[in-house]
């Protein structure tokens, strides 16, 4: 969601009036956000893979990334590659692999982690992620290495994509969205799976910020944030919204080239 997109409206919200469409659409991406996968990157280098990731997880409906910081790296965010997604994340940063296992430990979370060695699992269809955890910390390893020996030791599963070309591995965001495609094929109960008090919180905090926190705007998108607005039946983008999006001069190119 761009959160600089105006509705049209939205000039007056007195009491009564309907919930404007960027709170209904918000509303329906809300009542799709999982809490039961939490997404977990150890150790990355690549600050735009980091990136990468975290559009792809908002884009699925993930909530909560975890991430293991890498020593020494200070990482850095590029709106050009999340396109604003970190936004609407739930994040954790841990200074220590111990330090997350911990959490995960705390939260009840099956650790579940991706990885091409002996006797991991090759995940070939969606009935082979059966039986499903209640809930789940999937640990997506570092460019290099992979995840570590130490998460390895404690992962109740080790996974793998299997592959049939030259290259012998898929982009750190590329694997990502591919596991997760496979999560969410063999658990479609994931899609919505929040509780509702944690709903309701993100629900103010979506809606202050769609608000930009101007004032009089907050009070009105409060009003629909404690009475919350029917969603949107679909959130497939309209027309103008599918259009490419390219800087102006790519596109003025562009258009001379294809005259």
């Amino acid at each position: 969601m761009n959160e600089d997109d105006e509705d049209e409206s939205e000039g007056s919200l007195a009491e009564g009036q309907p919930a404007p469409l960027r709170l209904r659409r918000a509303e329906a991406i809300l009542r799709r956000r999982t809490s039961r996968l939490v997404l977990v990157m150890e150790r990355p280098w690549n600050d735009d893979n980091v990136q990468a990731v975290l559009r792809t997880a908002e884009a699925f409906g993930v909530q909560h990334v975890w991430t293991i910081r890498h020593p020494g790296k200070k990482a850095r965010l590029a709106k050009s590659v999340t396109k604003g997604s970190h936004r609407w994340l739930t994040r954790r940063l841990f200074e220590s692999i111990e330090e997350c296992l911990a959490a995960a430990q705390e939260e009840n979370l099956a650790i579940w982690a991706t990885d091409l060695g002996p006797g991991a699992l090759e995940i070939t269809e969606p009935a082979s992620l059966q039986p499903f955890p209640e809930r789940v910390a999937l640990v997506i390893g570092r460019e290099l290495q992979g995840v570590s020996e130490k998460i390895l030791e404690v992962a109740d599963r080790r996974i793998f994509l299997p592959m049939h070309g030259f290259t012998e591995s898929f982009n750190l965001s590329v694997a990502t969205a591919l596991v997760l495609q496979r999560c969410f094929d063999s658990e479609p109960s994931l899609v919505g799976a929040m509780a509702s008090e944690e709903r309701d919180a993100l629900r103010f905090e979506w809606f202050d910020r769609l608000a930009k926190f101007k004032p009089g705007k907050m009070t009105a998108f409060r009003r629909f944030a404690n009475d919350p607005p029917e969603p949107l039946e679909t959130l497939r983008p309209s027309e103008e919204a599918r259009a490419p999006r390219l800087r102006k001069e790519d596109l003025e190119r562009l258009n001379e080239i294809e005259g």
